[in-house]
């Protein structure tokens, strides 16, 4: 059979069923003694006032308000037992984990809580303060980041460049009142270099300073402060170009360059040859950007242009695939601060969200992440998604440990090769590398992670990287084999090698957008989805332990990007589309068609069914390792031979952590019935999900005939008489 390519086909509202959904909680009582567990809560009311007694500054003290921590005893969870916190008059500004949250009262709301757990204590009422372990000040030990804390302790300094975000959830003018307080207790501190304040896109303050390690604490403890971290330094890893030759060759001239679909590059800028500037349709420099970046962004916008452009050097011709707008956020300088970063971001995300969607961010911190709280970059960019609906691709980041190591395997499990900020943004794509081939003298074998490659696992556990695709293979003596995956174009138009995870994250920059350039009207998130769906695992599934699963999902991810998987539909391979929603309240069984002819076929393993379900989750940075607000599950539910619906769930799940934004799992089958499969799909929120929320889902659903023998394209076009249409002939009802 050849290969048609063709239209997904769209799953109208017509083939969705919707359900009601109850709940019910149980609570049972705590065995203690009201009297001691009461004193140990007063006791702990008075440490907070005893801490406030001692600041150094209160920048909160004009706004009557006290900040300070509650937690719960072991096995409670603060969703779950919210009503403590509104029955005291307490608001939950943020939740470090299940059991801490921060919270903020005013003065006489306080003065109310010691009167109400001293009525606990003497008499037994007020039974709600059983779930209450203690009350405790919120104080610099609980604000730095892990990462900040090893440094300070390993590393003599006088000073040290750290960010300061403001308590969530803040009166815009308070946060602004505060924020000059702070600035001003900082300038008054001798041998300060910085002290400056930003925003980030959702309006929460951050300030940065350069501060002597003595003084941090002083300033930190501030109640206005939310957590405190070290500035990030972005760069933009050095170019390893060896053999420079000229390119020369010619655009197809059958390719119309005004009709490809459109990138962002984020980089240092993009000069290509006279010949070629048709595929870059627009030049801007980010507010204070000025200067000559070097090479970093030409070579980036080549692969989103021209994907391996290695394998095309035989042609006649160059064949693009998508134009580039010349994003330049660094310009002659080498490194950018985190602040500087962000802001020159949201800058180009506000000036070009109208005409490009895909993002292509290559830059990292040069350092892993560490600890269970997403970096400040890594929520700007998912801030940024959510507002403007766009998605970012990011690198997953480069390390230098083959220099050390001298194998693969100790490489890969060495903590310092986990993904560096901001690759652990939960909404966008983080592109890893693999090897595309092999030779004497490599660290990889085709498939395998590269020597350089960053990997898994992300912020509180999550797989990273999303997604790989080939890279230029190291040799052991460091430098890059020659292969196909190493070549990039050069400013004048010069071809050469160079390796890293900057150059695969533009790969699939460019494959989203392909595949998005043939969905017509559909959200971005949808072909995300549909490029994890068509994404080739890089380990055999079979028998594979969750461990093991674990491990393999923290270095390939999904799996290794490919359009030709997803891109269109075949005759023997079709994909099913959905954009919808789902409220706390409710849960979805959507319909799919398997074919007659599918059914009938003999023998083991025909059949094979993909599931990807994308979920559009609330994000919230002031709840640490329960940042998203939201999860949909995706179970498959296929007729048997009985003509009953019965679980057709793989025995393991595919690289799905809980509350992950993306359900992706395969089967295959053998002996079923046809006619209308179903994919249930449930929704699971946190304590502060408003009821009537719509969380927007994404799903692609693959049916592939292994043989590859079957028109089942045709067949269930015909079968369901137009109950399922052509993407390209449907109006996607728009979700926001």
């Amino acid at each position: 059979m050849s290969e048609e390519y063709l239209p997904h086909l769209w799953i109208p509202d017509e083939e969705v069923e919707q359900f009601e959904k109850k709940t019910r909680a149980f609570t049972k009582d705590r065995d203690l003694d009201y009297g001691e567990h009461g004193a140990t809560l007063s006791s702990g009311l008075q440490n907070i006032l005893t801490a406030y007694s001692h600041l150094e500054t209160d920048s909160l003290s004009e706004e009557d308000l006290i900040v300070f921590k509650m937690v719960l005893p072991e096995g409670e969870d603060i969703y779950a037992k919210r009503d403590i916190a509104e029955k005291e008059g307490l608001k939950i500004n943020a939740v470090k984990d299940k059991r801490h949250a921060v919270v903020s009262t005013s003065k006489s709301r306080f003065e109310r809580l010691q009167d109400r757990v001293g009525n606990y204590r003497d008499s037994g009422r007020l039974k709600h303060f059983q779930f209450v372990d203690s009350f405790e000040p919120y104080t610099t030990e609980d604000k730095e980041a892990s990462s900040l804390k090893k440094f300070i302790a390993e590393i003599e300094v006088l000073n040290i460049d750290v960010q300061m975000m403001f308590i969530p959830n803040l009166d815009e003018e308070v946060q602004d009142r505060a924020a000059g307080k702070i600035i001003e207790r900082i300038q008054s501190i001798q041998n300060v270099s910085v002290a400056k304040r930003y925003k980030l896109s959702d309006g929460t303050v951050v300030i940065r300073a350069n501060l002597p390690v003595k003084e941090l604490k002083s300033v930190t403890d501030d109640p206005v402060i939310y957590r405190v971290e070290q500035t990030g330094f972005f760069q933009l890893s050095p170019s390893a170009v060896t053999n420079l030759n000229a390119c020369g060759m010619q655009l197809d001239p059958e390719i119309d360059v005004d009709a490809l679909p459109i990138v962002a590059v984020l980089d240092s800028g993009v000069y290509f040859p006279d010949d070629y500037s048709d595929l870059i349709p627009v030049h801007w420099k980010a507010q204070g950007v000025s200067g000559y970046g070097g090479p970093h962004g030409t070579e980036v916008a080549s692969k989103v242009i021209f994907s391996h452009i290695g394998l095309q050097l035989t042609d006649a011709y160059l064949k693009p695939r998508a134009k580039v707008i010349d994003c330049d956020i660094y310009g002659g300088q080498s490194q950018v601060s985190q602040e500087d970063m962000s802001q020159r971001i949201e800058e180009a995300v506000v000036e070009f969200h109208d005409v490009v969607k895909i993002f292509n961010l290559s830059s990292n911190v040069p350092k892993a992440i560490e600890g269970d709280e997403l970096s400040i970059l890594g929520y700007q960019l998912d801030s940024l998604m959510k507002k403007y609906k766009v998605k970012f691709v990011i690198s997953a980041g480069n390390h230098e440990l083959s220099k050390s190591c001298n194998t693969l395997e100790d490489i890969l499990d060495d903590t310092d090769a986990r993904i560096a900020e901001p690759a652990d943004s939960m909404l966008g794509i983080t592109v890893g590398a693999v090897a595309g081939t092999d030779g004497k003298d490599v660290f990889s074998k085709t498939g395998e992670p590269t020597a350089y490659t960053r990997v898994g696992p992300g912020f509180a556990g999550f797989y990273k990287p999303d997604l790989v695709s080939y890279g230029a293979n190291l040799k052991l003596d460091n430098s890059i084999h020659r292969d196909p995956f190493a070549f990039v174009l050069f400013p004048g138009g010069q071809i050469g090698l160079d390796a890293g995870t900057s150059f695969t994250a533009p790969v699939v920059a460019g494959d989203l957008a392909e595949v998005h350039a043939n969905m017509p009207g559909t959200s971005i998130n949808l072909a995300q989805a549909m490029l994890y769906n068509g994404a080739e695992k890089m380990w055999d599934t079979k028998g594979i332990t969750k461990e093991d699963a674990k491990y393999m999902g923290n270095q390939y991810g999904r799996g290794l990007s490919l359009t030709e998987n997803c891109t269109y539909s075949t005759p023997y391979k079709v994909s099913f589309l959905r954009e919808g929603s789902l409220k706390k309240s409710t849960k979805e069984h959507v319909k799919f068609l398997m074919p007659q002819i599918q059914a009938g076929l003999k023998g083991n393993n025909t059949t094979k069914v993909t599931i990807t379900c994308i979920t559009d989750a609330p994000i919230d940075k002031t709840k640490g390792a329960q940042y998203l607000g939201a999860c949909i599950t995706a179970s498959l539910h296929k007729l048997g031979k009985s003509g009953q619906l019965a679980d057709g769930n793989p025995n393991n799940s595919d690289n799905k952590e809980k509350w992950d934004t993306c359900n992706h799992f395969s089967k295959t089958f053998s002996g079923f019935s046809s006619g209308m499969w179903e994919v249930w799909l449930d929704l699971f929120t946190k304590w502060d999900v408003d009821e009537n929320m719509e969380i927007p889902y994404y799903l692609v659903i693959t049916i592939e005939d292994l043989t590859k023998t079957n028109n089942i394209y045709e067949a269930i076009i015909q079968e369901s008489a137009g109950r399922f249409k052509p993407i390209e002939t449907v109006r996607v009802p728009v979700r926001q």
